[in-house]
């Protein structure tokens, strides 16, 4: 089996992808930092190219995934929709291409806000349009947190199979297993220690924003973290010093806990340790590209989707 990974960002799908029996002939994304980090750790077959200048000019495979940007949706942005003048076509663009290739099966990925009411149009018509090329689609809000991953992390997921195949996509039941920090993190020295760990001798150390310190971002040991997002300043604390509420700072005598270093923050993705950052790609750049499918969801729904295939 193989297949063909839109929207690559540094591979962190990818890896789940593999180890489900994938052999990926081609990828591509339009940032060079995500592009290098994937041709290190994955394989030297991700390229640099923007999604709407692919013709007819890629290859085919049997799965074709994309995880597509999701700044026209988040909840942290204008949420455009699909009139977002810089990312709003992408899910068009992707379906162009798999109109054109006919791929067995394709892999949609989006935030939780695709889904919203206010994109009910959009959503609508991206069924629509998945029908007219001849797939039959399956459309799933998953939480990572149901399937081994350390953290809540709700996405929708959208599998289309081509009609011709006359099979059905069923999402994996999920797991008896709920990792939580505890689980993630165990084994990691002191930030900063010597350790052969790549990735976990710094962390973003800036303030909070108004918009940060607005709601709680402290998760405890025995909890999942919250979303690991790809801006670093929103990132989630340190499970230590523990019950720290950032919406009441000036209570306490202590300093505020850290933000996660990239190297917990690939661990709550459930990213293995040989993954890692060149240490010339910068701190935000590396925190950037943390985001992306997690490995463990991204293996599971490889394995569902070579059943089918």
């Amino acid at each position: 089996m193989n297949c063909i990974d839109f929207f690559c960002g540094a591979g962190v799908g990818a890896i789940g992808f593999k180890q489900a029996g994938f052999e990926i002939i081609d990828a591509v994304d339009n940032n060079p930092y995500a592009v290098r980090a994937y041709n290190l750790n994955i394989g030297n077959h991700a390229r640099m190219a923007d999604v709407r200048e692919i013709k007819d000019n890629i290859n085919y495979a049997d799965l074709y995934i994309g995880g597509i940007p999701c700044q026209p949706f988040s909840s942290g942005g204008l949420q455009k929709g699909f009139t977002d003048e810089k990312h709003g076509d992408l899910g068009y663009q992707f379906l162009r291409i798999v109109k054109i290739k006919q791929p067995k099966v394709f892999l949609l990925e989006n935030v939780k806000g695709m889904v919203f009411k206010k994109h009910k149009k959009f959503v609508n018509w991206l069924l629509e349009n998945i029908n007219d090329i001849g797939y039959n689609a399956t459309l799933k809000l998953v939480d990572s947190f149901d399937y081994g991953v350390p953290q809540n992390r709700e996405r929708v997921f959208i599998i289309g199979v081509r009609k011709s195949l006359q099979k059905e996509f069923i999402f994996p039941e999920p797991s008896s297993e709920r990792r939580v920090l505890r689980d993630a993190l165990r084994g990691l020295p002191e930030v900063g220690s010597q350790t052969e760990i790549k990735n976990h001798n710094q962390y973003y150390n800036e303030g909070f924003s108004s918009r940060y310190v607005s709601r709680n971002r402290q998760r405890q040991w025995h909890e999942p973290s919250y979303t690991i997002v790809s801006q670093a300043r929103q990132l989630p604390l340190y499970p230590e010093p523990p019950n720290y509420d950032i919406r009441r700072m000036e209570e306490y005598s202590c300093e505020p806990p850290r933000r996660f270093t990239v190297r917990e923050c690939l661990r709550i993705q459930t990213v293995p340790d040989w993954f890692y950052f060149p240490d010339d790609i910068p701190l935000l750049k590396q925190y950037e590209r943390c985001s992306g499918i997690p490995s463990i969801l991204a293996y599971q729904l490889g394995k569902e989707i070579a059943k089918i295939i």
